[in-house]
């Protein structure tokens, strides 16, 4: 699943906004020039890949690490990355 924007957002905006919606039990950090990792200490991160077409931008959340980590990122951290996503870009 994925949440789009109507308008294009650079990797450094995505990352300080979604920050801020997440809060500081989180932590957002660029993994790559169209990439973000997102996680909670002591699980492996989430990753939100940012993809841009003319005028708009699409956040794709997807989970990493071995199987433990697969669900707890599914079932708990995903989610709520989605939301502040949503939240953080109408």
């Amino acid at each position: 699943m994925s949440v789009q924007t109507d308008h294009k957002v650079d990797i450094d905006e995505a990352r300080r906004k979604l920050a801020e919606s997440l809060g500081p039990a989180y932590r957002v950090t660029i993994a790559s020039a169209s990439a973000l990792k997102v996680g909670r200490p002591g699980v492996i991160p989430a990753k939100v890949q940012l993809d841009w077409s003319e005028g708009a931008t699409s956040f794709r959340v997807s989970t990493t690490g071995l199987i433990l980590s697969r669900l707890i990122q599914t079932g708990f951290m995903n989610p709520r990355i989605r939301r502040a996503l949503k939240e953080s870009f109408p």
